[in-house]
């Protein structure tokens, strides 16, 4: 077998978890969950959809290419590390900006943060639990760090276009 064939195989196990149905349930609804959450807290800080939607598929790619380079790295399997950095980045959009916190947008987003927290205390009890209760809670700030980052950026770029306007 071929070097590609290896790491196209290794990939698929990746987002397929090797096969367990269960994990790919769980996780695969966690991305879609958060993909909302995403929407909701996101959206409202971009002019355009066209810009929110080119921001959101940009951070998708760079979320599921660290993750498969990271599983490559440390022979794990999953995609977990997608959802929780986007939830991470999501949350701190939602507690520290003006949003849109209508009762459908606030069920919303709770449901996707105690989701979030079922989810990580059902992976706590397995026997490998702790490992990924970890991985969770470092791309989850990882994804809120990522957030204060892209904050600081955006402020300074309208800072320096109202500079120029002046």
């Amino acid at each position: 077998m071929g070097s590609s064939d290896y790491y196209f195989s290794e990939i698929y196990d990746i987002l397929t978890y090797n096969g367990r149905m269960e994990d790919m349930q769980i996780n695969y609804a966690m991305i879609l969950l958060s993909i909302c959450c995403w929407s909701l807290t996101v959206l409202r800080v971009f002019g355009t959809i066209m810009d929110f939607c080119w921001f959101t598929i940009s951070c998708l790619y760079l979320l599921f290419f660290v993750q498969i380079g990271s599983c490559l790295l440390i022979h794990c399997v999953g995609v977990s590390g997608v959802w929780c950095a986007m939830i991470g980045f999501a949350y701190r959009m939602w507690s520290n900006t003006p949003a849109d916190k209508s009762l459908t947008n606030r069920m919303i987003v709770w449901g996707t943060f105690a989701c979030y927290l079922w989810t990580n205390v059902y992976y706590l009890r397995l026997s490998e639990g702790y490992e990924t209760t970890f991985c969770h809670i470092v791309a989850t700030w990882m994804g809120y760090e990522a957030n204060n980052l892209w904050i600081r950026t955006h402020l300074q770029r309208e800072e320096i276009q109202n500079q120029k306007s002046k």
